[in-house]
């Protein structure tokens, strides 16, 4: 008798732990049931689309090594592509343009006044600096602005660790 209690235990256990699916350490089912989901998918998309996006935060910051607008508009087009995807292609233009803007207008105000002689490398690296941080800082701005959204899902406390709050 103790024995086919024991299996019948052992059998509970891992069959109750069996139906319960698990993603990223977050109880999928428990999620579903607890408000109106229109899939468990959805989800897991939700889970997923947060891990990207500290995978692009974490691409950001290493950009700042590179320190190459290169760098800066790979992972801004993964931005836009996956969280921005409402009119791809004008957003990606916009962005473009909005880094040539930048770089023109600091080019006016490091290398083109009157009193910049010669004009060459110095105004040049003033201007690549300040335009790297603007156009990173408005990247910064693309990935925050994400994150304040998925963060609003109660379900992703426990999969959000403390120092990312």
């Amino acid at each position: 008798m103790k024995k086919f209690a024991l299996i019948l235990g052992v059998f509970l256990i891992f069959s109750t732990s069996a139906k319960a699916e698990i993603y990223h350490g977050i109880d999928i089912d428990e999620v579903y049931k607890s408000s109106d989901w229109s899939s468990k998918e959805k989800i897991k998309e939700i889970i997923d689309d947060y891990t990207l996006l500290l995978q692009y935060q974490g691409e950001l910051d290493r950009c700042t090594d590179i320190y190459t607008l290169d760098c800066l508009n790979d992972v801004s087009e993964k931005i836009l592509l996956r969280f921005y995807s409402h009119n791809f292609k004008d957003n990606v233009d916009g962005y473009h343009n909005y880094v040539k803007a930048t770089y023109s207008a600091y080019g006016i105000l490091y290398c083109l006044n009157k009193y910049n002689i010669p004009p060459g490398t110095m105004c040049n690296q003033e201007n690549f600096g300040t335009t790297f941080e603007i156009v990173k800082t408005y990247i910064q701005n693309l990935i925050t602005q994400v994150r304040q959204r998925i963060k609003g899902y109660d379900f992703l406390r426990t999969y959000i660790k403390e120092e990312d709050n």
